[in-house]
């Protein structure tokens, strides 16, 4: 068999692959994960008792949307790099924008109020609560970091470490969400800090298991 007819065997009833299919498939992920992260939440710690209440439950939005605003400037910049070809550092950078936010607004409560009451907005409900963050979202991100980690394995990333650590952000704060309607530490810097803090661990970690699981 010669090259020819070789090419001619493996070109012939070629079906192209649907676009955005691989898009769909990571979304899907994230959005099934995320459901599975709730439930966990559900099952394990359940909705803070007081969420009904107006002031509660603004800032249980609050925190909402700073976890769900990490998820949604990180997941186009995830879907780029899990494509093959070079990509710009400048590229990741809308990623920072929801910690920078939350960095200026927690400054600026630093800058107008005195340090006795930064100290305890930054330690929250109880002496515990930053260890309880900190473990509850680390344990709510799981299912969507594993899941997000299978699904880009179809991928085909040429920065395997900068694609892992963008799936551990986009994990992270589906388990910042998953936990925000159970944390009952309404501040400012708390969630500066403390939700930020998880988050950037997981970014770390999926950087880790990036660099070994979806190498091609």
């Amino acid at each position: 068999m010669n090259t020819d007819t070789l090419i001619e065997l493996l070109s012939a009833n070629v079906q192209p692959v649907g676009r955005g299919r691989f898009e769909r498939a990571l979304l899907l992920s994230v959005a099934m994960s995320g459901m599975a992260a709730f439930g966990v939440m559900l099952v394990t710690l359940g909705p803070r008792y007081d969420l009904g209440s107006p002031p509660h439950l603004a800032w249980s939005g609050m925190k909402l949307l700073f976890a769900l605003s990490v998820v949604g400037v990180t997941m186009p910049v995830l879907i780029r790099s899990a494509r093959p070809g070079p990509r710009s550092v400048t590229g990741a950078l809308p990623v920072l924008v929801p910690f920078v936010a939350v960095g200026v607004a927690a400054l600026a409560e630093r800058l107008l109020g005195s340090p006795e009451l930064w100290r305890a907005m930054l330690r929250g409900a109880t002496t515990l609560s930053p260890a309880r963050c900190l473990l509850c979202i680390i344990g709510f991100s799981a299912i969507p970091l594993v899941v997000l980690i299978r699904a880009l394995r179809d991928g085909a990333p040429t920065r395997p470490s900068v694609c892992g650590a963008l799936a551990g952000l986009v994990a992270g704060g589906v388990g910042a969400a998953a936990y925000a309607l159970a944390c009952n530490s309404d501040s400012v810097p708390f969630i500066a800090v403390w939700y930020s803090a998880a988050i950037a661990l997981y970014g770390a970690l999926g950087a880790l298991l990036g660099s070994r699981l979806l190498r091609w």
